[in-house]
């Protein structure tokens, strides 16, 4: 991980410009799991958000889940810019289902990028990042989605995905096969160093030396609920450390999020943002 307090790992995780012109090559992506492994089973609801070039081709740049047929979620910073222009859906696809981000699995055309509306860099309203996006997807996608976790506490035990490096100083290529990571939820007072805010989680870098790294940016935190039945804590957002695997990460927690989620599927719309803590319309409101 990139050295820096509460910096978003990957800004821009490797996309491209909103206008649709070349995007970053693979060397610039964001967050990899360090100390992990190839995945040991197939995951049907994990998607590579893929980014495409000047060449026309499309390279992996950060994680996502399918969440319902027709949507994924990923983390916001991975689909819009510092100012927070939100990139045209024409220079994004997901390849969903394939434990192989260069083949196999569904390949989803996105038509839509729907963040979530408080989201900002710094903390933005009710004081909260969320670090959030829906992708609105072409078709419907014949994968099992991940179910979203309905309760999260210090303690549980968590699976950690991703396709981004495995060096500690996230030099070297991307792995091309899924890689897995066991982890525990840790409390919030372990990313502090991070900025923790309302609606995320923090997760636990492994003896200090595994983790989250370059272009794991969106990827999940998941539990087993049943054999065979995985449900998403939330996705890998930022954190601060000199190299990948040093200290917790802060995860985006889709268990908070899950009502707005469900209503962005419901509605396929983004409900307005909600007004500042202390603001005339939430004391109005409240």
């Amino acid at each position: 991980m990139i050295s820096a307090v509460a910096v978003l790992l990957g800004l821009l995780a490797g996309a491209a410009p909103a206008s649709g012109a070349a995007a970053a090559q693979p060397d610039d992506l964001t967050t990899n799991i360090v100390g992990g492994h190839d995945a040991t089973r197939p995951y049907p609801g994990m998607a590579s958000l893929q980014v495409r070039q000047s060449d026309n081709t499309f390279n992996h740049a950060c994680g996502a889940v399918l969440v319902h047929p027709l949507y994924a979620v990923t983390a916001a910073h991975c689909v819009t810019t510092p100012d927070l222009t939100v990139l045209d859906p024409g220079v994004l696809q997901l390849r969903i289902g394939s434990l192989d981000r260069t083949s196999g699995g569904t390949v989803a055309t996105v038509t839509g990028v729907l963040p979530h509306p408080d989201w900002d860099y710094f903390v933005g309203a009710n004081g909260r990042i969320a670090d959030l996006a829906l992708l609105r997807l072409a078709s419907p996608v014949p994968r099992v989605p991940f179910l979203i976790s309905p309760m999260v506490q210090p303690g549980t035990s968590t699976r950690l995905l991703g396709w981004g490096s495995v060096q500690p100083d996230a030099s070297g290529p991307y792995p091309v096969t899924l890689q897995e990571l066991e982890s525990t939820v840790m409390p919030n007072s372990e990313c502090a160093a991070a900025g923790l805010s309302a609606g995320e989680v923090c997760i636990d870098s492994p003896g200090g030396t595994s983790g989250i790294c370059l272009a794991d940016s969106g990827g999940p935190a998941v539990r087993q609920l049943v054999p065979g039945r995985w449900a998403v804590i939330g996705l890998v957002s930022r954190g601060a450390a000199t190299y990948c695997g040093e200290n917790p990460i802060v995860f985006t927690s889709l268990t908070y999020y899950r009502p707005w989620i469900h209503r962005v599927i419901a509605t396929g719309q983004l409900p307005p943002a909600a007004a500042p803590v202390g603001s005339a319309v939430a004391n109005a409101a409240g």
